[in-house]
């Protein structure tokens, strides 16, 4: 029985298929990302390999892996500390609204903007990582259509972030076991559905319409010989 062409139920597939391709990604990517420095590149190597497995069905791991590392190795820097700087400061301003709950208003305007910085650069980021990964476009064209990708479909980004606060709050609640699930499974865990989402949007805005668009200058140019 053929695998299903698109869709939740192929990534369902797909995940059962290459369940240890995916854990083998997961354990490169914290090797890959132990230096800290590296983690952005390790994250769009990661991607890739979600992506290139839900859209294949097979892969060859280390290959894809990595060349995308050594693509992604310095250009990511510079953007992963611009999300890294967001987070932070919603991290930093969901903790003013919580040291100043007795000022009412305000305290809950601190709140209302910590929580907006920490999921623009939970959404932006994961479309911004998975985008970089399929499209051969420099850092600011990925953020550019980044954002336009995820404006067009908010409901995509909205169940990525609500499927990483999920993970996160069960890793947390799973301490110190939640150590081990995140060098096996919780990278892997988080980007897999992330990565179809993105991709998903992508190839119906971006990757279709481009081929549809080389296929007619093509066919134009064919008709002009």
């Amino acid at each position: 029985m053929p695998a299903p062409e698109t869709g939740w139920a192929r990534v369902g597939v797909m995940a059962l298929t290459h369940f240890w391709k995916l854990v083998a990604a997961n354990l490169l990517f914290v090797v890959f990302s132990l230096p800290v420095v590296t983690l952005p590149a390790a994250l769009t190597a990661l991607n890739r390999v979600c992506v290139i497995i839900y859209k294949d069905g097979n892969i060859f791991l280390w290959y894809e892996f990595w060349k995308e590392f050594k693509r992604s190795l310095l250009r990511q820097l510079p953007p992963f500390l611009g999300f890294s700087l967001l987070l932070f400061g919603g991290y930093f301003f969901m903790s003013l609204g919580n040291g100043n709950a007795q000022l009412g208003f305000a305290g809950i305007l601190f709140w209302a903007i910590g929580i907006l910085m920490a999921a623009v650069a939970v959404i932006l980021g994961e479309y911004y990582f998975v985008v970089s990964a399929v499209l051969d476009i420099g850092v600011g064209g990925a953020l550019k259509n980044s954002l336009l990708l995820w404006m067009s479909r908010p409901l995509s980004g909205l169940l990525i972030l609500l499927w990483v606060v999920l993970l996160t709050v069960a890793m947390a609640a799973l301490l110190p076991i939640g150590i081990v699930l995140l060098i096996l499974l919780w990278p892997v865990l988080a980007q897999y559905p992330a990565s179809f989402l993105v991709f998903d949007v992508t190839e119906d805005l971006v990757l279709i319409p481009y081929e549809e668009q080389q296929q007619k200058a093509a066919e134009k140019d064919h008709n002009l010989s």
